[in-house]
């Protein structure tokens, strides 16, 4: 796929610190089904909640639910990283500094 067409742009300052961000419609409609198939889980956790509220399977199925949500999301940035165009900021700024490093010519 050509960077043109990735429906994600990331925007890498270092290895762990990045923004993803969607790009176009394709994008945004990929991120909105992302968000809606946690909507089933979070309305099955809230129902499951409601009845058994203080007692002990409340509290296993708090930690359930938040290990499936903290998949979910390493799944989400993993799937959006491998469809997105990287742009490395650290390495354009390195240019640019390299460039600007450089003495100006003709004066």
């Amino acid at each position: 796929m050509r960077d043109a067409d990735k429906p994600f742009v990331m925007y890498r300052r270092s290895r762990w610190n990045f923004n993803i961000v969607p790009r176009g419609t394709r994008g945004w409609v990929q991120l909105g089904i992302w968000l809606v198939l946690l909507v089933p889980p979070t309305i099955a956790f809230e129902a499951y909640a409601d009845t058994h509220e203080g007692t002990r399977e409340f509290y296993v199925a708090l930690g359930l639910y938040v290990l499936m949500a903290v998949i979910w999301s390493l799944a989400l940035i993993r799937w959006t990283m491998a469809r997105a165009e990287v742009i490395d900021i650290e390495k354009l700024l390195r240019e640019q500094r390299k460039s600007e490093a450089k003495p100006r010519r003709g004066r």
